[in-house]
């Protein structure tokens, strides 16, 4: 099971992975209500997704960004670093305004004509890039920073987001995407993770999410 942080601590949020990097089953958060129907991307390493047959993107001119969620699990320690996660939070949700506005009007009702934007953040965590099986670390471990017995070690940041997309009047599902990416540079254990450690990770997701919908709604 996981939780989620106190809504004063959630700001902002979506989509999209070698093959050990691939979201396994036991990493799910529970955030979306379907993961049977996700299937490996075509297009995209690290990722999972669905897009509901038949839908007439076309007439969607409008989107609402929900706020982006960080999911915790049940055992997240009491240190975990709140003020990073709101602005991992933050972030995410300026960025993925910024991008989508570029395709659609960003409101904040819901009406005919809009697409509802719904995100997580379900997982940051470190790990080496040559274990077979990447180690899971919860959030609250993370980003209060790790260190081990045996002296201070470089591993990657890894992060990992759950998000769908749905019509904002009948709440049916056009799409879905849980996706696992990698930080761009190695990362000392002695160190606390930083925003900007994350952000490219973000940007990344921000910047493909809103190039795909715009292919999607101009078909």
């Amino acid at each position: 099971m996981k939780k989620l942080l106190p809504a004063l601590f959630i700001a902002g949020a979506f989509l999209s992975g070698c093959a050990q990097n691939t979201v396994s089953e036991d990493k799910y958060s529970g955030f979306l209500s379907d993961y049977s129907i996700l299937q490996d991307s075509p297009t995209y390493e690290n990722t999972k997704s669905y897009i509901s047959p038949g839908v007439d993107w076309s007439k969607y001119s409008n989107i609402m960004v929900d706020k982006v969620l960080i999911i915790t699990p049940d055992n997240a320690t009491n240190d975990v670093d709140q003020t990073l996660l709101v602005k991992i939070a933050d972030r995410y949700q300026a960025l993925l305004k910024q991008k989508l506005s570029k395709t659609f009007t960003v409101v904040d009702q819901a009406g005919p004509g809009t697409l509802r934007l719904q995100t997580a953040i379900t997982s940051v965590y470190l790990s080496y890039d040559d274990m077979a099986a990447y180690q899971y670390i919860p959030i609250a471990a993370a980003v209060t920073g790790i260190s081990r017995a045996s002296g201070a070690e470089e591993k990657r940041l890894r992060v990992v987001s759950e998000g769908k997309i749905v019509d904002s009047v009948t709440g049916k599902l056009l799409a879905e995407a849980i996706d696992l990416q990698s930080g761009e540079k190695a990362i000392d254990e002695t160190d606390k993770v930083q925003l900007s450690d994350v952000a490219p990770v973000l940007n990344f997701w921000a910047d493909r999410l809103s190039s795909r919908l715009a292919k999607l709604v101009k078909k």
